[in-house]
C-alpha cells in the first residue's frame, strides 16, 4: 500500500469516528442518557418520582401510643409523622424508611399520648406530604375501664374481585356503622389464594382504605396465610405484639388473645399453648372479658370439619374464663350454643335470650364471610351436619362481619350484613352489672 493510499484510508477511518462521537454527543444533548450523580439532569423516569404505594394504616393504638405505617416505592429516604388534638397544632416524630421486596415500608411510633383523645396525624416522606387531613385520625384506648368501646370482627377477607370477592362492600359497610368501632381483629386468610406481600395492596389494603386509616386491625394467622413463609410475607405488613404468629393485647376492660392455627394444626403447638395457658392464668380476674380469636373451628355444623386440635383447648377456655371463642375458615355466619369444659353445649343456658355471666363455658362464633362466601350451594345447619347434634343457636349464609359493643359489663354482638346491613344475628350478656346498653 503506497503513502497516498494509506492515508486516505486512515483518513476515513477517523471521518466515521468522528461521526460516530457527534451523533453520541447529540444523544447526550438531548436526553442527559450518560450523565450520572445527584446532579443529573434531563427527562426523569417513573422509578426517579416518590409515589404513595399504600395508604397509612394503625398498629398497636392502645393507651398512650400508636404506630403510623405507609408503604411507598423505593425512593423513599426519610419519613415522618406529625399528630396533634388538631390538624393546625403537630408534633413531629421521625420515622423508619425499611426496604422490602416489592417495596418500602415507612413507619413511625408516636409515643406520650393521652388516653380517650382523638388525633389528628399527617405523613410525610423525603419532605413531601402525602396524606393528611380530617380523615386522618386515630382514637387511643378509653380514659376508664367502664368506658364503652366497640370492635369488628371477621375472616376470609382478600379474595381477588374477579374471583368474586367482596371485601370492599364490607369495608364500605363497616365505614358507614352510625358508631365507628375503635379497631378490628381478623380471623385468619387475610389474602387469597396464597397469602403473598405482593397480593396485600390489590386484595386488602385498596378495598379496605377507607377504614384502614383510622381504624386499627390486628390479624390472627389462616391457612392460605400459610400456603407460603408468614415469617416472610404475613409479618412484613404488620407490627403486632409478641412474636405475631400468636400474641396478646388488652383494651379498655376486655384481654383479647391471637392463636396461629396453622393448617389445621397449632403453629409450634407445645410452646404456643403453653404461652396460652400462660397468658390466661395472668389475665384471670384482672378483666370483665377475655376474647380468643384464630382461623380454625372447633366444633360446627358448617361444611368444615371439626378440628379435634381446637376442641382439645375447650376445658382450657371454658375453666380460665374465656367469655367468647371467634374463628373464620368456614365461609359463612354460625353461633353455637353455649360450651362447658366438657366439650359439650351447656343445656342451662341454650334457650336464654339473655345471657348472664358463663362461669364454667364459651359461646363460639364463626364468622367467616369477610370477602368470600362459600358458593358452591346456599349451606345450612342441617342436621346430617351435626355430629353433635342440635348445637347451633343462629346461622346464615351470607357476606358479613360482626360487631362486639361492650360497656362495664355489658356486651352486645351483631352479625351484620355487608350488602344490606341487615342484623343477621345479635347477642346479648350482662355479668351482674348497673351499667346497661344504649338501645339504639
Amino acid at each position: 500500500m503506497n503513502k497516498i493510499s494509506y492515508e486516505m484510508k486512515l483518513f476515513c477511518k477517523e471521518g466515521f469516528a468522528f461521526r460516530i462521537w457527534s451523533l453520541m454527543l447529540v444523544l447526550v444533548l438531548a436526553f442527559g442518557t450518560f450523565s450520572c450523580g445527584p446532579g443529573r439532569k434531563g427527562r426523569a423516569s417513573a422509578s426517579d418520582t416518590l409515589e404513595l404505594l399504600r395508604e397509612p394504616y394503625l398498629q398497636a393504638v392502645f393507651s398512650d401510643s400508636a404506630s403510623v405505617l405507609w408503604k411507598t416505592n423505593a425512593k423513599a429516604e426519610t419519613c415522618k409523622v406529625l399528630f396533634g388534638l388538631d390538624t393546625a397544632t403537630m408534633t413531629e416524630v421521625d420515622g423508619i424508611v425499611e426496604p422490602q421486596e416489592y417495596n418500602t415500608l415507612n413507619y413511625a411510633t408516636l409515643k406520650g399520648l393521652e388516653r380517650g383523645k382523638r388525633y389528628y396525624y399527617k405523613i410525610i416522606t423525603n419532605g413531601k406530604v402525602l396524606a393528611s387531613g380530617e380523615d386522618y385520625y386515630f382514637k387511643t384506648e378509653p380514659a376508664d375501664s367502664i368506658a364503652d368501646f366497640s370492635f369488628y370482627a371477621m375472616g376470609d377477607i382478600g379474595e381477588p374481585a374477579d374471583e368474586g370477592g367482596f371485601p370492599a362492600v364490607t369495608a364500605n359497610r363497616i365505614n358507614i356503622l352510625e358508631r365507628r368501632p375503635d379497631f378490628g381483629i381478623g380471623l385468619g386468610d387475610i389474602v387469597y389464594p396464597d397469602g403473598e406481600s405482593h397480593g396485600y395492596d390489590e386484595h386488602f389494603f385498596k378495598p379496605l382504605a377507607p377504614i384502614m386509616k383510622n381504624i386499627p386491625f390486628y390479624p390472627a394467622l389462616g391457612n392460605h396465610d400459610w400456603h407460603v413463609n408468614p415469617d416472610r410475607n404475613f409479618t412484613k405488613e404488620w407490627q403486632l405484639p409478641g412474636n405475631e404468629h400468636y400474641y396478646s393485647f388488652d383494651y379498655g376492660n376486655a384481654h383479647f388473645i391471637a392463636l396461629d392455627s396453622r393448617e389445621g394444626e397449632f403453629f409450634d403447638r407445645d410452646n404456643q399453648v403453653a404461652w396460652l395457658k400462660n397468658d390466661l392464668a395472668e389475665a384471670k380476674g384482672k378483666y370483665d372479658w377475655v376474647f380468643v380469636y384464630l382461623h380454625h373451628n372447633g366444633r360446627t355444623c358448617t361444611y368444615k370439619d371439626d378440628y379435634p386440635h381446637v376442641i382439645k383447648l375447650y376445658e382450657v377456655f371454658a375453666t380460665q374464663g374465656v367469655d367468647f371463642v371467634l374463628n373464620g375458615h368456614a365461609h359463612t355466619y354460625e353461633r353455637l350454643k353455649p360450651y362447658g369444659a366438657d366439650g359439650k353445649v351447656l343445656a342451662d343456658y341454650a334457650g336464654l335470650e339473655i345471657l348472664p355471666e358463663i362461669k364454667e363455658g364459651f359461646v363460639s362464633i364463626t364468622t367467616g364471610a369477610g370477602g368470600k362466601l362459600k358458593s358452591v350451594k346456599k349451606w345450612s345447619p342441617d342436621p346430617e351436619n351435626c355430629d353433635e347434634g342440635d348445637i347451633v343457636a343462629k346461622a346464615a349464609h351470607e357476606g358479613h362481619f360482626t360487631v362486639f359493643e361492650i360497656k362495664g359489663k355489658s356486651l352486645r354482638m351483631k352479625a351484620i350484613s355487608s350488602s344490606t346491613g341487615e342484623v343477621l344475628d345479635s347477642l346479648r350478656m350482662e355479668k351482674l352489672t348497673s351499667i346497661t346498653m344504649n338501645s339504639n
